[in-house]
């Protein structure tokens, strides 16, 4: 295990989103978390890859969390006021791959794959490191603690990529 994954998986910092929050459209308590986050270098870093998403109340519904509407506007409304996730996410679980599913269109191709829309995912990518770029800069953040968020985030989806799958037994 890298050292720095080490934390998300011994101390992670669980970000819970209720049903009524997300129901309700309500990010400012969750923004308002979030904000601390950035407000210095060194609370930054020391929340460096510990966050994990979660939304409660939806596991008894069939649908994956980006079939949700509710859950795409909430996740959406907060991905406008505060783009800073690749940041902060855990790497050692879903929740960055949760994120960008409910940003960008998504199907589910098979059980358990799902398929994000290309245009969609390198925009929201390239918004997200540029996020990461203007976080290091603002906070004087370690350029090397970036990199390797950056490289560990590329690892992700290059890891979780599959070719298209052709057949009429996947349309």
């Amino acid at each position: 295990m890298t050292q720095r994954l080490r934390p998300a998986v011994s101390e992670p910092v669980i970000l819970m989103f209720s049903r009524q929050q997300v129901e309700a459209g309500d990010i400012s308590e969750t923004l308002a978390l979030l904000r601390r986050l950035t407000e210095d270098r060194q609370t930054a870093i020391d929340f460096c890859g510990r966050i994990s998403l979660v939304v409660d109340g939806y596991n008894d519904d069939p649908r994956e969390l980006f079939e949700v509407p509710e859950v795409r506007a909430y996740i959406k409304r907060l991905d406008q006021a505060w783009p800073n996730w690749f940041f902060f996410l855990s790497q050692a679980d879903e929740s960055v791959k949760m994120l960008e599913s409910c940003l960008c269109e998504t199907i589910e191709v098979v059980p358990g794959v799902t398929s994000l829309d290309l245009e969609q995912i390198e925009r929201s990518l390239a918004r997200h490191f540029t996020a990461v770029r203007r976080l290091r800069e603002a906070l004087d953040l370690p350029e090397d603690l970036c990199e390797e968020v950056a490289e560990g985030i590329i690892g992700m989806f290059r890891n979780s990529a599959v070719e298209r799958i052709e057949g009429d037994e996947y349309r």
